[in-house]
């Protein structure tokens, strides 16, 4: 693989450099002759599609063996699960790359987005279906800055992408080289310019695109002679990314009865906390749960999801999942049963955190019953399986089959608590309960607050949420996560190259899209997913957060179509800050930390990710809106959530 990626450099300087027509390409038949020193790239590209009627999109992926990366190992990458999707992610990055790189100085930033819809950006993103163009931010890897040959430039649009879309992306000539030389043109690209027939089978087949594609940027002023290189891709349909997890909560819903009434839980501990002054009880046991993996839901390797003749999740029986509870002392002094929140647990962790400091606190100030389960796919007993797919793509079902089944388990744990667990385990002593099971709402922090816009956009129940420092796109947010370079240091082990790394990301964040919010919460208000309600949602945003980057938090709300309520400490692109009360909502919280890197890196670590939860203002915010379904300002009139000044508290 390495050794075609470096023929392939080659190459296309040689191609460049003679400047003549090329009626034999180079590029291996496997490899994509629009450039971008590795095999795939430029990628996402209609090089790898083929026509499918069957399809929604009409289009069906087609990656050929040899053409993705290979592990330390000698391990291809099996393009076969890419090759039954029906098109590209809607979120993951668009990566190519120039030999010796090129000079990042052009490229528009994160911080000024409409510079991307104007002539100043060297990078252009075209919705060919809607003739827009597609705000977006530019940036080179920063971790490859000293291999040049090898540092990826991405084009992160802001918000998710449209399903069943076909996007135009075009390099102008207003980007340079880092020498600041004119950027070679493709081979493959040459010859779509010139005219030239060539020997590529696969750059043949999508010449008849370019029409279209060049038409979709000359309608934006853009003339072909302005571009080094210009492409085109299909985006998946929306049934690529969501009917996964519809048959598996359908099937899970039949399973589990009205109010859960066919679940049933066990105890294993029931406890005082401390004194029991504040918090009454710590609940710890299991549950019962739909199963949709295969082993029996071992966590072991090899358990991913077991799939029926039509390739859709199948109900495998019953199995146990672990639960803690806390039980508020002031719930057995309520004036009337209080409510339950379903509490999503951080990465990599544990139903363990429910019992700690910021969601007692929590528990307390609101008198609600708390409950949470693990996350499965993503929880401390999956990190040996994490850890084995960073090291062989390959065993990416392992993780991203299994967040499925988390996705199940919270909504299992949803109808338990307000049936079964309602009923007989949040009660008082004389066996009365101490809970109201209309009134059952969701929170989580960090990975729960990520993955609980999913849980809101499936769970046919729960219609407020409350998402702790949450975002989507997590091919965007790992890289400039505090917790990243444990991860990364594994899979640079596997796979060394850094242009490899770049696009795995973007494979994982294929694989990622149907448990992501990104592929759910664009219809999280509306009410449009099948079998749920609209939903209304509140997400609480710390400035400067090293572990959950702004950039993720904002661009899942502008995927959703929220506000920001005012005043706020500024006003985040294509949020508009809006005067409350309102139904849904970002809110901003800032601890006077920062800034963070301009660049996909790891920021230095501070305290702005724990800020929210624990901040007096926040979770008095949180009681009203689950009380009264109005996301109301607490910081004080006229003042912005800046907790530097006492504001918080």
């Amino acid at each position: 693989m390495r050794t075609v990626a470096a023929a392939f450099v080659v190459a296309v300087v040689a191609v460049a450099a003679c400047g003549g027509d090329a009626p034999v390409l180079s590029t291996p038949a496997e490899c994509n002759p629009l450039g971008g020193l590795n095999c795939i790239t430029p990628w996402p590209s209609a090089l790898y599609e083929a026509p499918d009627t069957t399809a929604p999109t009409g289009m069906r992926l087609d990656v050929p063996a040899g053409a993705l990366p290979t592990n330390q190992d000698g391990i291809a990458i099996d393009p076969a699960p890419l090759n039954r999707l029906d098109g590209f992610s809607i979120a993951a990055p668009i990566i190519t790359a120039f030999p010796g790189g090129v000079d990042p100085s052009p490229l528009v930033p994160f911080t000024n987005y409409p510079a991307s819809l104007t002539d100043a950006s060297p990078t252009v993103l075209v919705d060919m279906d809607t003739g827009e163009r597609v705000a977006h931010f530019a940036e080179v890897d920063a971790s490859a800055e000293d291999t040049p040959d090898k540092q990826a430039l991405y084009i992160r649009p802001a918000a998710p992408l449209k399903f069943g879309h076909r996007y135009a992306v075009a390099i102008r000539r207003s980007l340079k080289a880092r020498d600041g030389s004119d950027l070679p043109t493709p081979e493959g690209f040459r010859a779509i310019v010139d005219g030239t027939a060539t020997d590529h089978d696969r750059l043949e087949r999508i010449r008849d695109r370019y029409d279209a594609i060049f038409a979709a940027l000359e309608a934006q002023g853009i003339d072909r002679s302005d571009v080094v290189v210009a492409w085109d891709f299909t985006t998946q349909s929306v049934g690529a990314a969501r009917d996964d997890v519809l048959a598996a909560r359908d099937a899970a819903i039949a399973a589990i009865g009205d109010a859960g009434e066919n679940l049933t839980y066990t105890v294993d501990s029931d406890e005082p906390f401390e004194d029991g002054a504040v918090i009454a009880r710590v609940v710890e046991g299991s549950f019962t749960a739909p199963l949709f993996l295969t082993q029996n839901g071992a966590f072991a390797p090899g358990t991913q999801l077991a799939r029926d003749a039509a390739g859709l999740p199948a109900m495998q029986g019953m199995y146990d999942t672990d639960f803690v509870a806390i039980v508020p002392a002031c719930a057995y002094d309520a004036a009337e049963p209080v409510g339950i929140i379903i509490y999503g647990h951080g990465l990599m962790g544990s139903p363990d955190e429910v019992a700690h400091g910021a969601v007692r606190k929590a528990s307390a100030q609101l008198c609600m019953v708390v409950v949470g389960t693990s996350w499965r796919g993503m929880s401390g007993r999956d990190l040996p399986q994490v850890a084995a797919a960073l090291n062989d793509a390959n065993k990416g079902p392992w993780i991203f089959d299994t967040l499925v089944q988390g996705i199940v388990n919270f909504i299992a744990l949803e109808h338990i608590a307000r049936g079964p667990m309602a009923a007989t385990l949040f009660v008082d002593g004389d066996g009365n309960s101490l809970v109201d099971p209309t009134k059952v709402y969701y929170y989580g922090n960090s990975q729960g607050g990520i993955f609980g816009g999913t849980v809101l956009a499936y769970d046919p129940f729960i219609e407020r949420g409350v998402l702790g420092v949450a975002a989507a796109n997590y091919s965007m947010m790992l890289e400039r996560s505090l917790d990243w370079p444990t991860y990364r240091t594994i899979l640079g082990g596997a796979y060394p190259d850094p242009l490899d790394m770049a696009l795995l990301l973007n494979l994982m964040q294929m694989q990622w899209d149907r448990t992501d919010p990104v592929g759910s919460v664009p219809d999280l208000l509306t009410g449009a997913i099948p079998g749920t309600p609209a939903k209304q949602v509140l997400i609480h945003m710390a400035v400067a957060d090293a572990e959950v980057s702004n950039v993720a938090t904002e661009y899942e709300a502008r995927a959703i179509g929220l506000p920001t309520l005012a005043p706020a400490v500024y006003e985040p692109y294509g949020v508009p800050e809006t005067e409350g009360p309102l139904d849904s909502a970002l809110v901003i919280w800032d601890g006077g930390d920062g800034p963070l890197p301009l660049t996909n890196t790891p920021p230095a670590e501070n305290d702005a990710h724990q800020l929210p939860r624990n901040k007096p203002r926040a979770i008095e915010q949180m009681g009203t809106f689950f009380a009264t379904g109005q996301i109301v300002h607490t910081c004080g009139e006229d003042t912005p959530c800046d907790c530097t000044t006492g504001a918080c508290d």
